[in-house]
């Protein structure tokens, strides 16, 4: 008679198997889908040639490089601990396989920057670094930092941060391809210690793209406070609905989004309208890529390999219909169709000034 451990072990095990199954017959159908010349991961459609042409001049200009962008969820570790985020906190935290939260205990920096310059020679790069909060790392990240500010390929280092770090750890860092997009968690850090780290940051060469402003019931009240001091600062506030809430917030709340930011944003942020079927170039420019090496086509986990292996999977040759039924980064529906906002490679900057250009 088996027991209950049995059954949960052959429950397991088959899943297990059903999943590879799956795998194997999505990466068969993608092998088919990339042998045949009229599929959008071989040829770019001449409807989407012109309904994209301002963002594929430079994405996917005939006559320079094409401009790659690339995801990096370096780390999860994290010193603060928000009560709205899902997230594990510790830099040690199993990820399976002998993985941990943390890019460089997992693969040495030198071999993370050899893979880089592997894959994105001759390309034009732009990069979007994330946590956990990535700048905890003194050792690695200056070095990886300076690394990427000496490889002529890369335009744009994006850096999502909470601004914790001390300025010291960075203080010899070129920071002239650098913009950071830093996040105010009232719960976690004092007022005043935040804009006093703010205008360190200003004063010690650092460009920010905005500030994010999780929005809670509790923090709604201070947004327009704050919104003017930023803006003096000439960095916008940018009131952020709160991830895993999409689809119940509060009028007021909703008031509010729908005043502040642009409609793209409004609608796709709170969860109003859905991406789904909708053209997309995200995956056709785009990877997304974690702190174990996983490498994956923008919202195509199909399409994924191993950051380390000799090629990486083949982007879409333009936009493609997006899966999902909901998308709210800002990297990934300012590229649906309609948008054309990203006419450089820094989208960061260019949500800024659309931020800044409302009343």
């Amino acid at each position: 008679m088996k027991t209950p451990t049995d059954v949960k072990t052959m429950k397991r095990d088959v899943k297990n198997v059903a999943k590879r199954m799956r795998t194997k017959i999505n990466r068969a159908m993608d092998a088919l889908k990339h042998n045949n010349p009229f599929s959008p991961y071989r040829r770019l459609a001449d409807g989407d040639a012109q309904s994209f042409s301002e963002v594929l001049d430079i994405w996917k200009p005939r006559d320079a490089p094409n401009a790659t962008l690339v995801r990096w969820l370096v780390t999860g570790w994290c010193n603060y601990n928000c009560p709205y985020c899902p997230q594990t906190h510790g830099r040690y935290a199993p990820k399976g396989n002998g993985y941990t939260a943390h890019a460089f205990d997992n693969f040495p920096l030198d071999q993370w920057l050899q893979a880089f310059r592997r894959h994105f020679a001759n390309r034009r790069l732009s990069l979007v670094i994330s946590g956990g909060e990535p700048l905890l790392d003194k050792k690695n990240m200056p070095l990886l930092l300076t690394a990427f500010h000496e490889m002529p390929e890369v335009e744009c280092i994006r850096i999502d941060t909470n601004t914790s770090w001390k300025l010291d750890w960075y203080s010899e860092l070129d920071k002239s391809k650098i913009i950071l997009m830093c996040t105010y968690h009232p719960t976690q850090v004092d007022e005043h210690e935040f804009f006093e780290k703010i205008h360190r940051l200003l004063d010690s060469g650092f460009r920010i793209g905005m500030i994010n402003y999780v929005m809670t019931s509790q923090q709604r009240e201070n947004y327009y406070v704050y919104k003017e001091r930023f803006r003096e600062l000439g960095i916008p506030l940018h009131p952020n609905p709160l991830w895993g809430k999409t689809g119940r917030h509060s009028a007021e709340d909703l008031a509010l989004f729908e005043s502040e930011l642009p409609t793209v944003d409004y609608l796709y942020r709170t969860g109003k309208n859905s991406p789904k079927g909708k053209k997309c170039l995200f995956p056709g420019i785009a990877y997304e890529l974690d702190y174990r090496g996983n490498i994956m086509v923008g919202c195509h986990p199909t399409t994924s390999s191993s950051f380390f292996d000799h090629d990486l999977p083949s982007l879409f040759a333009g936009p493609v219909p997006c899966p999902y039924t909901k998308c709210v980064c800002l990297d990934k529906y300012s590229f649906l169709e309609g948008s054309n906002r990203n006419i450089t490679t820094n989208p960061l900057a260019s949500y800024s000034r659309a931020l800044l250009e409302r009343p």
